[in-house]
């Protein structure tokens, strides 16, 4: 009897963990998230169900469509789940990946962000940027200043070129 207690204790720790971890976070921070069963919502706002992990891709079958696709455990949140990430940028140095033919690569780009306002690339080139409500980072000036940006959870710079959604560079503090 107390170790059935037992168990239903930690398995209610467990949800009330899962719901608190998936009501205060946006997008996943680790592959560990991503767990078969788990409802799950991605960057164009379609959810699904996961139904398979293989390393970080994470295999959802579509509400909508039915159909199974391979999403990376970074471009899926809970479902339910704000889409916006509450982490701020802290001072630091922010090294960054991109992603080619599935697999991730240092993309030779380091951001140093020096306060709430100024940031440097990696040779030493400084500008200024600001976070938009929307988590939108605008590069008002230097090297980014062209760059599409958005905070993501962890905290995480997301670059691309082409203004999308899809943020195919990805740079996270160095810890």
């Amino acid at each position: 009897m107390k170790k059935a207690k037992y168990v239903l204790m930690l398995l209610g720790i467990s949800a009330l963990c899962a719901l608190h971890s998936t009501a205060a976070a946006a997008e996943f921070k680790s592959a560990s998230e991503c767990a078969v069963g788990a409802r799950v919502t991605d960057r164009q706002n379609k959810s699904g169900v996961v139904v398979a992990v293989d390393g970080t891709l994470c295999k959802v079958k579509l509400d909508e469509s039915g159909k199974t696709e391979s999403k990376i455990f970074w471009m899926l949140r809970g479902a339910g789940a704000s889409a916006q990430s509450n982490d701020r940028l802290v001072p630091g140095t922010y090294p960054c990946y991109s992603l080619a033919g599935g697999t991730l690569n240092y993309a030779f780009i380091d951001i140093h962000i020096l306060s709430a306002s100024a940031y440097s690339d990696k040779a030493g080139a400084k500008g200024n940027y600001r976070i938009e409500s929307s988590g939108k980072i605008v590069f008002e000036s230097g090297p980014l200043a062209p760059a599409n940006a958005k905070l993501l959870a962890g905290p995480r710079i997301g670059l691309n070129m082409n203004g999308g959604n899809f943020f195919n560079t990805s740079c996270s503090l160095k810890k």
